[in-house]
């Protein structure tokens, strides 16, 4: 009886975010479908995709089933085929290691439970480093892909604000270096 209320005051605390469409920890604080924001006249618009993403926890998921998802995103295209390839490679070698077992006649995960102690080293070799290749590479796509967007992110703030600074200080200027005269008509 415990555990089923356990159970169920979990699922309670839990369903806002298992039912939502985007997984989110945390509260926006901006709506971005309604401001629009500043915007250089010159501006690519490369540059204005890369300001307008974010890593969020959706993205997290999506980068399990897809292979270098976060750098594709931050349109370090290259990088997010290594990461695709190496991740293909992990799986490779965890397929090797799945059908070997299964030619010994032995069940896959008798290594993980402990239950097979005589396992030949190079398969113990392959099922480990499979699985920290796997592993490894969704975590570097991650963290690494999210630093990647926000660096450049910071790159293209700096650029065009130095440029938004030197339009407004050279539209100051009252004082021209040739005689002018200016008239002003108002309705």
């Amino acid at each position: 009886m415990k555990i089923n209320t356990l159970l169920l005051f979990t699922f309670i605390l839990l369903s806002q975010y298992l039912f939502s469409q985007d997984i989110d920890m945390y509260k926006r604080k901006v709506d971005d479908k309604i401001k629009v924001p500043d915007i250089y006249q010159n501006m690519f618009y490369e540059d204005y995709q890369l300001l307008s993403r974010d890593i969020r926890m959706m993205d997290m998921s999506y980068a399990v089933f897809v292979p270098g998802y976060i750098h594709f995103k931050a349109k370090e295209n290259k990088r997010g085929y290594q990461i695709l390839a190496s991740r293909l490679v992990g799986y490779a070698g965890l397929t090797t290691y799945y059908f070997r077992r299964q030619n010994q006649n032995k069940r896959l995960l008798d290594y993980v439970q402990g239950r097979d102690k005589d396992l030949d080293v190079n398969d113990k070799a392959l099922f480990i480093g499979s699985l920290t290749l796997v592993f490894s590479s969704y975590l570097y796509d991650w963290i690494h892909g999210k630093h990647i967007l926000e660096k450049k992110q910071e790159e293209i703030r700096y650029k065009y604000g130095i440029k938004f600074k030197m339009e407004k200080s050279i539209s100051f200027i009252s004082n021209p270096d040739y005689p002018s005269v200016s008239i002003t008509l108002n309705f």
